[in-house]
Parts: C-alpha cells; sequence; structure tokens
C-alpha cells in the first residue's frame, strides 16, 4: 500500500495546502477510534485511567521531542503553535520600553500576543522587514520573535545568524515552527534558538488542538509557569513546579488528541527511511514543484531564494485576485490557499505530492 492509499484526505482532490492543516493518516483515524471507545465503554476515573492518561502525555512528549532533535524532557505539550508563544510571552518579565523585534510577514500567532504585552506592558514591537532583522537588534531587545519559515513566502530564515546577533546583546529568540517542524528537518537545540513552538496538525498531520513548544535548558528555571495547574505541579503540590519543560504543559488535552498525534507522528518513522526520509522526499518533491511552476507562462514565483522548504509563494499574470482564484482552483479540486492582504497564492508540497498534481496545478493557474 502506498503513502497515498493510507492518506484517505487525498483521495479526489489535490492537496496542496497541508500548511493550514495537513492529510492524517488512517494509522490516527485507527488510533483515535480505539482511544474514544475506551473513554465511553470504561470508566474515566482511578488509577487505571490517571495512569492512561499521564502514559499517554510521556509517550506524545518523546514522539514530538524526536521530531525537533530535543530530549523529551525539554519539551512542553501544548494544543497549537499559538498557545506556545503565548506561553513564552506572558511567562517573561517585561518593563516598559523593553523592545521586541519580529518581521512584518507574521502571523497572528505571534503578532496577537505582542500586541499584548505592548498594551499591557508598553513593550516597544517593531517588525522589521526580514532582511534587516539581524542588524536592528540592538541593546535595548529583549526578545525577537519570528518564524523559522516565514507562512507568507515559504522563506527560510538563517536562525543561526539571528540566534548569535539576539545573544550578543542579551537577548532570547522565540521561533514560531509552524511551517518548519515536519516540513523541514528541524533541531532546535542546534538551532540557537531559547524557545520553538510548532503545531502538530499541519505538517505533522496530527488532529487539531496538538502541538509541543522546546524551552531551552537554561529557561527553564527562567520562564514564569503563567498558566500554572495541576499537572504544571510535582504530585499536584502548589508551590513545587516540575524541573522540567512539563511545568508549561497546557492543561488536559483529550486522550484522542494525544492518541491522534502520537499515531500520526509514528506513522510518518514507520516510512521507509523514518522522517528524515519524510523531510527529503518531500524537499525533493518541492523542488520539482518549483522547477515546473516557474516553467509555466504567466506564473511567477515570490518565494525568495532562500526558500528551501515545500512551501511555493506564487502570482499569476492577470489575474489579481488570488482569493478568486483560489476559489476557483478549489471548484476543481485543486486545494492551495491566499495570504490575505497579499497578491499571492501559497502551494504547499508534501511527501505525498505527485508530479501530476503540479503539473494540473500549472495548467490551471493559466487556463
Amino acid at each position: 500500500m502506498s503513502i497515498r492509499d493510507e492518506l484517505p484526505a487525498l483521495a479526489g482532490v489535490t492537496y496542496l495546502n497541508a500548511g493550514t492543516n495537513g492529510p492524517m493518516p488512517r494509522a490516527a483515524l485507527e488510533a483515535m477510534r480505539e482511544e474514544l471507545a475506551l473513554a465511553v465503554e470504561r470508566p474515566r476515573i482511578g488509577m487505571p485511567a490517571f495512569e492512561h492518561f499521564l502514559g499517554l502525555r510521556d509517550q506524545v512528549r518523546e514522539a514530538l521531542a524526536r521530531t525537533v532533535a530535543a530530549p523529551p524532557e525539554q519539551i512542553a505539550l501544548t494544543n497549537s503553535t499559538t498557545q506556545g508563544v503565548g506561553v513564552v510571552v506572558a511567562g517573561l518579565d517585561w518593563n516598559p520600553g523593553d523592545r521586541v523585534l519580529t518581521t512584518t510577514e507574521e502571523h497572528q500567532g505571534i503578532r496577537a500576543p505582542l500586541d499584548v504585552i505592548s498594551s499591557r506592558y508598553g513593550v516597544d514591537v517593531v517588525e522589521v522587514e526580514a532582511d534587516l532583522l539581524a542588524e536592528r537588534i540592538d541593546e535595548r531587545t529583549r526578545l525577537v520573535a519570528v518564524s523559522h519559515v516565514l507562512w507568507t513566502t515559504g522563506r527560510v530564515l538563517d536562525v543561526a545568524a539571528l540566534a548569535a546577533a539576539a545573544h550578543e546583546v542579551g537577548a532570547a529568540l522565540l521561533l514560531d515552527g509552524a511551517q518548519s517542524v515536519g516540513a523541514i528537518a528541524v533541531d532546535a537545540p542546534a538551532s540557537g534558538a531559547d524557545f520553538y513552538a510548532f503545531s502538530g496538525q499541519k505538517w505533522l498531520l496530527g488532529p487539531g488542538g496538538s502541538g509541543g513548544l522546546w524551552v531551552a535548558p537554561d529557561w527553564i528555571d527562567r520562564l514564569w509557569t503563567a498558566q500554572a495547574g495541576y499537572l504544571n505541579l510535582v504530585k499536584g503540590e502548589v508551590g513545587t513546579f516540575k524541573d522540567t519543560a512539563a511545568r508549561f504543559d497546557a492543561g488536559t488535552i483529550d486522550t484522542v488528541t494525544l492518541t491522534g498525534i502520537g499515531a500520526s507522528l509514528g506513522w510518518v518513522d514507520s516510512q521507509p527511511g523514518g522522517r528524515a526520509g519524510w523531510v527529503e522526499r518531500t524537499a525533493a518533491n518541492a523542488d520539482g514543484a518549483r522547477r515546473r511552476l516557474a516553467d509555466q507562462p504567466g506564473v511567477e514565483l515570490s518565494t525568495p531564494d532562500g526558500g528551501a522548504g515545500p512551501l511555493i509563494a506564487l502570482t499569476v499574470e492577470g489575474r489579481d485576485d488570488p482569493v478568486a482564484l483560489a476559489e476557483q482552483l478549489s471548484e476543481q479540486d485543486i486545494l492551495v490557499r491566499s495570504i490575505p492582504g497579499t497578491p499571492l497564492l501559497r502551494v504547499s508540497v508534501g511527501a505525498w505530492t505527485t508530479d501530476e498534481e503540479i503539473d494540473r496545478l500549472a495548467t490551471a493557474l493559466t487556463a
């Protein structure tokens, strides 16, 4: 059975929007059905149920850690990239006049939490073009908060250079990994970042409401647990936070969701070459798609040369309304998306994408 056969959502459509939600594998469906049946048919109380709940959290934490090449004790369980970003932003001490640098191309998952601290504490949030980011870091900068891969164009930022510049002035680096984890090879500890937030429902092919946050070891004791509860404590005792990133865990995450993301991660790991092979196939497919689309008359790629990931942004000559174009493609069962406030159409290429699908898209764009 091919990987496409094990991704039911691919049937009958050209699925080119994993940057919003990826196709879940059949293995996740089966695991979630079984877990839901257990929740309905057996008591959800008592020590067996509690041990099952905690065991699932440990398993998923380990699986998420593998996707970012980190030890599980450095991973917090979250329900989204946005929540991970919020945990970090809310957990830092802020003073009026502190400065946060970000790009002009960030998602609301970064922009909204930064807007809150700007209004609440008088933090100076500065948005600059990605090319100018490193040179704008100065002694007032407390935090650099950016996406590893920009959701608008698919550009992959030089996070090592940003980390070096930030650390030189004592600032921290927070990375939004919504469009990187599962899409490109990620090594959070080696990236130079201090925090790395990511989601499960996009390139990791999991259910909504799943995600993770990597916290560098030297920050675990320095970051406030802004949303504290039973699961962040040692044996539930108030005042005794866990000494791992689990102190930043979201509250109760449903066991069906935990089972689903665990099964999706395990399914990819079980494919030929494991996750590394999966990422390599994704990159190869994206490279082929980029070449094919660049050759299509009337199509212009907007992804910069630094864009080595599987997100491809483009414009089409004579088509100034990308929303309408995306809707027209959807009527032909070609699923892409537009980027609000821009003329861009965004294409997400996965390990499952075929040459025939890219040919179909290229032809439809200018038909």
